[in-house]
């Protein structure tokens, strides 16, 4: 299992059962119910660096974001 790290280019799990194409913005963090990573669009993340922010993001499941390999 990789670990996933701020910057990486991530696979994220939708309730839908689609792979999402996102940006993890932390690693595994401890959520309020279970292991969550904080994740963003690739055009949020481009927005945030070029702005000189922090991306906003949204907590998910750890379990379900995986390292994209093919990035």
């Amino acid at each position: 299992m990789m670990v996933i790290k701020p910057g990486d280019r991530v696979i994220a799990r939708s309730a839908t059962n689609q792979w999402l194409h996102r940006r993890a913005v932390t690693g595994v963090i401890k959520g309020m119910d279970f292991p969550v990573v904080r994740v963003c669009e690739e055009e949020e993340w481009s927005k945030a660096r070029t702005q000189g922010r922090e991306p906003e993001s949204f907590a998910w499941p750890a379990e379900e974001v995986k390292v994209d390999a093919e990035a």
